[in-house]
């Protein structure tokens, strides 16, 4: 079969396979949709800079944002069948180390991240996916296969949100306008949340936001943020701010947007130490700070959602390229910066 592999820093190349195999309690899909994340540009160029042991470990297989229509099971398999459509968890979790058994999935002893760091299990940017049948999930008939895919980035999101006490009569800032910001925003409108002010610098983006829920758009570039936030909340501040944008210059003055005892989510890397950071904000307006990276049965319950049209992340879709031009399809991530949200890579299904 074939796979797209980032084979050393600035180096991504085709190569074949052999397709895999499924062991007594796996599956093998076929590839659909993959779409195309940040972290995948990073590690294709050479420029992931996570810390703490995250380092990329090449060659990589790509791909973490897939979906696919089930070919093959395991001899002990028992909830799913070929012909299902699936996407999978967002890592490998073994499912009975001490954290495992305590339902911490996320922080499993023999846990790996698919197609991005560490000693990682195989992408998705391959003709076909092995996965555990209990990692993987079926996805609803009425939800089409390559907004399945676009699960994966809105799961992370929606569980730093969780973690938050969101809510009707809760207002929410969500800060960036790629698809964790716009993923998690479309998932807190699906689940009540009262007003959301969506802010980034790019007014296609925004305009994506406003289809997805978004109450009030505001471009950074044109609008004072505080000037915004303090206006749409009688001078009170926002109770939760989603921060996606990775940017370490806007940190402190985010801490200044929350009201006392507010929350602020960062699902969004930094890649490195924040200078100055005010951390005091926090401790005297009595503030929580909660990092997320995603967690494992999110999905789930973003299919959910998607099926009982509590939720849309069709718009956030903006370009597809077919897998032969996948290379071309990670060149416009960044030529396309003004108005792309997520690229999905298509196969041949």
């Amino acid at each position: 079969m074939k796979v797209l592999v980032a084979d050393k820093p600035g180096s991504l190349r085709f190569v074949e396979m052999e397709k895999p195999v499924p062991g007594p309690h796996d599956i093998v899909a076929k590839v659909a949709h993959c779409g195309i994340c940040a972290t995948d540009i990073a590690i294709a160029e050479g420029t992931l800079n996570l810390g703490d042991g995250m380092e990329a470990i090449y060659p990589v297989r790509l791909g973490h944002e897939w979906s696919g229509v089930v070919v093959e099971v395991g001899s002990e398999t028992k909830r799913l069948k070929p012909g299902d459509r699936v996407i999978s968890d967002t890592g490998y979790s073994c499912g009975e180390c001490e954290y495992c058994l305590q339902g911490e999935y996320q922080s499993c002893i023999n846990g790996r991240a698919i197609g991005t760091t560490g000693n990682c299990w195989p992408g998705g940017f391959a003709e076909y996916m092995l996965m555990p049948e209990r990692l993987t999930f079926r996805v609803p008939d009425n939800v089409p296969l390559d907004v399945a895919a676009a699960v994966e980035p809105a799961s992370i999101g929606l569980y730093g949100l969780t973690r938050s006490p969101m809510g009707p009569g809760q207002n929410l800032l969500v800060v960036g306008t790629g698809p964790i910001g716009l993923g998690g925003m479309a998932c807190a409108r699906g689940m009540g949340v009262g007003k959301i002010l969506l802010a980034g610098r790019k007014d296609k983006k925004l305009a994506i936001g406003k289809e997805m829920g978004a109450s009030v758009l505001i471009n950074t570039t044109k609008e004072n943020l505080m000037d915004v936030v303090m206006r749409e909340t009688n001078g009170r501040g926002m109770d939760i701010i989603l921060d996606t944008t990775g940017n370490p210059e806007i940190f402190n003055n985010l801490l200044e947007l929350l009201r006392p005892s507010g929350t602020i989510v960062i699902p969004g890397f930094y890649e490195q130490v924040i200078p100055n950071a005010k951390i005091d904000r926090i401790i005297a307006k009595n503030c929580t700070l909660i990092g997320a990276a995603g967690t494992p049965n999110m999905g789930r319950k973003i299919l959910d959602m998607l099926e009982n049209g509590l939720i849309n992340l069709a718009p956030m879709i903006t370009e597809h390229y077919p897998f032969e031009r996948a290379k071309e399809g990670f060149e416009a991530v960044k030529k396309h910066n003004d108005s792309r949200v997520k690229i999905m890579i298509d196969f041949d299904t």
